[in-house]
């Protein structure tokens, strides 16, 4: 699907509800805050990161304006582009990564 390593998995985890979204808490933390970091009003599930945060709304305008629904049967799970804009922004926005690290990590700049 032309999609690295690194984004398939964040990918694959924020699917699966174990990413780093807010949302998702871990089994190490009792007590966790589920809200949104960059908008501080709705949980930041998979949903909200993806397709209603106010706070990305101009790279989900850039990158996925042909993504509507993260359902299991949304074309976005069975057409390569819209998952290689998808992987784009995930990238872009950060959304899932380890609180930590940056896509720099990952991802190099070109020479």
């Amino acid at each position: 699907m032309g999609l690295g390593k690194f984004v398939a998995g964040r990918i694959h985890q924020t699917r699966a509800g174990k990413s780093y979204l807010a949302a998702h808490p871990t089994w190490s933390d009792d007590d966790p805050n589920l809200t949104c970091p960059r908008w501080e009003i709705e949980p930041e599930t998979f949903q909200h990161a993806i397709l209603s945060c106010p706070a990305r709304t101009r790279d989900r305008d850039l990158l996925l304006k042909d993504v509507s629904s993260l359902g299991q049967d949304a074309s976005l799970w069975t057409e390569p582009h819209l998952l290689r804009a998808l992987g784009e922004y995930i990238t872009t926005t950060k959304s899932g990564f380890p609180p930590d690290m940056s896509p720099e990590h990952f991802f190099p700049p070109s020479p």
